[in-house]
C-alpha cells in the first residue's frame, strides 16, 4: 500500500510539472558557446551540459532542463520522506500571512508548493541563475537573481521565514559565513531560519566503492573551498551568525534499499552522479570515459543495496533573537 501510494504521488507531481512546463523559461542548447546576454544568464557548456559561468560562483551541477527535472523529483522524494515541506514551528503564521525567502530556489518546486498551500503568505525565491519559471507562477510569488553569499537585495528585517536546502555543492566556507550573516540581516527579530544539508564525507554503512567516490568528491570540493561536511557544521555556523534556539533533526535516508523511498532516492543519487561526472573527472581521469563512469555508478547502486547504505541529512532550525545581542 505504501509503495503504490508513493508511486501514485510521484506520477501526480510529474503531471503537474508537465502542465507548468508548457511555458518554460528557456530551452537548453547543445552548442559549446557561452551566453552572456544578461544577469543570471551567463552560461558555459561542458560536454553538452549548461553550467553557470558567473565569476565567483562555485557550483558543481549544471543548470539546464535535465538538472531542473532532477531537482523537481528530489524535492518530491524529500517531501514524502520527511512528510512535510518544512520543520520550523510556523504553520499558524504561514496561514495568516508572512514573508518567506527561498534561498537558492532553483526551479522553485518548493516555492510553488508552499505558495499554493499558503496563499496568504508572500514567497520570494532567489537564485544565481535564471532557472525558475517566469511566465507561470502563483500571484504570491516573486523571483530575484542574486547570490545569497553576496548582497541580498532586501532591506533589513524583511522576512519572517528563511528556507535553504542542498547548497552544499555551491557555497564555499566563506560563502557560508556571508550567506548566514545576510540571512540574519534580512530576517525580522524572532523569525526562523531552516537549513538542510547532508554530509558528503561519511555515510552510514558505506561500502568501499561508495566511500571512494565520496572521497574523490570531497577532494574536488575542498580544492574549490567548498564544505563536504556542511550538514554537521550547520549548528555551529548558525550560532556563530547570531542565531539562537538551534535544533538539529538528523535524518538518514536509505540508498537503493528498504522501501520505495530508498529506490527513488537512488535514482536521484545516480542522476546526480551522472551530472557531476565532468567535475569529478577533473580529479579522476578514468571518469572522462562516460561508459567507464556509468558502469562504476551502477556498481555503487548494487553496493548500497548490499550494505544498506544511508545518506545523513541535518535539518537545522534556528531563530533570530527578538533583541539583537
Amino acid at each position: 500500500m505504501f509503495f503504490d501510494e508513493f508511486i501514485h504521488f510521484l506520477k501526480k507531481e510529474f503531471h503537474k510539472l508537465k502542465h507548468r512546463k508548457k511555458k518554460s523559461v528557456m530551452s537548453d542548447t547543445e552548442e559549446p558557446v557561452t551566453n552572456v546576454t544578461s544577469e543570471g544568464k551567463n552560461f558555459q557548456y561542458i560536454d553538452g551540459r549548461r553550467y553557470n559561468n558567473d565569476e565567483g560562483i562555485e557550483y558543481f551541477f549544471p543548470n539546464d532542463n535535465d538538472e531542473a527535472d532532477r531537482l523537481h523529483q528530489q524535492h518530491w522524494i524529500m517531501r514524502y520522506a520527511f512528510q512535510c515541506n518544512y520543520h520550523a514551528p510556523i504553520k499558524d503564521q504561514l496561514e495568516k500571512g508572512i514573508a518567506v525567502l527561498d534561498a537558492g530556489c532553483g526551479p522553485a518546486t518548493w516555492t510553488f508548493e508552499m505558495a499554493e498551500s499558503f496563499p496568504n503568505s508572500k514567497f520570494t525565491g532567489v537564485d544565481v541563475s535564471f532557472v525558475f519559471p517566469e511566465a507561470i507562477r502563483p500571484p504570491n510569488v516573486d523571483f530575484e537573481i542574486c547570490s545569497i553569499a553576496k548582497d541580498l537585495p532586501f532591506p533589513d528585517n524583511s522576512f519572517d521565514f528563511y528556507f535553504q536546502r542542498f547548497l552544499i555543492l555551491g557555497l564555499t566556507a566563506s560563502d557560508w559565513e556571508a550567506a548566514l550573516k545576510n540571512a540574519f540581516r534580512v530576517l525580522k527579530p524572532g523569525a526562523y531560519i531552516e537549513v538542510t544539508e547532508p554530509t558528503l564525507k561519511q555515510y552510514y554503512h558505506a561500502g568501499p566503492k561508495t566511500a571512494a567516490i565520496q572521497d574523490i568528491m570531497s577532494a574536488v570540493m575542498l580544492k574549490k573551498g567548498l564544505v563536504p561536511e556542511a550538514g554537521p557544521q550547520l549548528e555551529r555556523m548558525l550560532t556563530e551568525a547570531g542565531f539562537i534556539n538551534v535544533t538539529v533533526n538528523i535524518r538518514p535516508l536509505p540508498i537503493n534499499h528498504t522501501n520505495k523511498i530508498g529506490e527513488t532516492f537512488w535514482q536521484d543519487c545516480s542522476h546526480a552522479y551522472a551530472n557531476l561526472r565532468p567535475m569529478l573527472a577533473l580529479d579522476t581521469p578514468e571518469f572522462e570515459d562516460p561508459e567507464v563512469y556509468k558502469e562504476y555508478v551502477k556498481t555503487l547502486g548494487d553496493e548500497c543495496t548490499e550494505m544498506k547504505t544511508n545518506m545523513i541529512f541535518y535539518v537545522t532550525n534556528a531563530q533570530k533573537p527578538f533583541e539583537e545581542v
